[in-house]
């Protein structure tokens, strides 16, 4: 099913088409499965600001490269950390950044993660829904509350509820959730009444992933009990049949080191709602121009598996005050395509 799902996004894009991912590396608090470059806002709240201004500035000159080459754009996925970590304000700015720099003709989703709850207000959401955003992430990972405290999440259950909610009410074509399978002081209980509760949102996409042990993240450094591979998997179990039953099929998996019991995180979907981006990622389909600090610029020559990566600085401090690496990396990306 996924490798239709990767087919059928295969044919519908054509030699020159790209997909434009922004990162925002900021959230409220760091979770302690996370060892992405994200700084908390409690630490890091002056950066902001500035890593905005730096931000538009390389989209703004990216989207002359991609006009200058001729490369059409087909997803825009604006990811982090927590892009709703951002003032309502600066959300405008950087969409605004996307849409007068960029020819948004043939781009088909406008997907923005909301993730954290604690982080979704009405106000932002408006913005969202101004510039056209047509998927919202809300990412609980769980509902269950001692595990929400385990993970070092500063939200409750409620919170994700009335999140929901306002989601809703905004009217966005497209809702995705995701959940993770194996998080501290979780059980296969606790999963699935989880999984029961996303359901009855009814959000067109799903992803369960599972945890992933990864070096650096406080899970390995503190010692968190975490369940353990049969445990996971009685979770995983009860996923795929409950998902099939209420309508969804999965549409993308993929795996990542240090998993638990080896498992997978796959994107579950109900008809029509799948995320291009992810599967183009995932697949490799096509080319990721990447902005802000840690983007990962992904050039793929079209029909094979001929990749080259150029990647911006690490953290958002080094990102601002070094803008000729991003410069250095749009130059590569350019030089791509006219030798394509």
């Amino acid at each position: 099913e996924t490798g239709a799902t990767a087919a059928k996004a295969a044919r519908r894009l054509e030699k020159r088409d790209i997909d434009v991912y922004v990162g925002i590396p900021f959230c409220p608090t760091r979770c302690a499965y996370c060892s992405f470059v994200s700084q908390s806002v409690e630490r890091s709240f002056a950066l902001v600001p500035p890593y905005v201004d730096a931000l538009c500035g390389e989209i703004s000159a990216g989207g002359e490269m991609v006009r200058r080459a001729g490369l059409r754009v087909r997803t825009f996925y604006m990811g982090g950390g927590t892009p709703t970590t951002l003032t309502a304000e600066q959300m405008d700015r950087v969409l605004t950044a996307f849409e007068t720099s960029f020819d948004r003709t043939a781009c088909e989703e406008i997907t923005v993660e909301a993730g954290r709850p604690d982080t979704i207000t009405a106000e932002k959401l408006a913005v969202l829904r101004t510039h056209g955003v047509t998927r919202v992430s809300v990412n609980p990972q769980t509902f269950e509350e001692n595990v929400l405290r385990a993970i070092g999440r500063c939200h409750t259950a409620a919170d994700i509820d009335r999140a929901t909610e306002l989601v809703a009410r905004c009217g966005f074509p497209h809702v995705n959730m995701d959940l993770i399978a194996g998080l501290p002081e979780d059980t296969a209980e606790g999963f699935r009444r989880s999984l029961d509760r996303c359901l009855t949102y009814g959000p067109d996409d799903i992803t369960v992933h599972t945890l992933a042990l990864k070096k650096g993240s406080r899970i390995l450094t503190e010692g968190l009990r975490i369940p353990g591979a049969e445990t996971v998997a009685e979770m995983l179990d009860y996923a795929s049949p409950t998902l099939r039953t209420a309508g969804y099929r999965p549409y993308y998996l993929y795996r990542q080191k240090y998993m638990s019991g080896s498992f997978e995180n796959i994107g579950w979907c109900r008809s029509g709602g799948e995320c291009w981006y992810n599967v183009d990622i995932m697949s490799e389909l096509c080319s990721i121009l990447s902005f802000g600090a840690a983007g990962s610029t992904k050039m793929v020559v079209p029909g094979t598996n001929q990749i080259q990566r150029a990647f911006n600085v690490k953290y958002p401090t080094e990102y601002i005050q070094r803008p000729e690496k991003w410069q250095a990396n749009q130059t590569a990306f350019a030089a791509f395509y006219e030798a394509l």
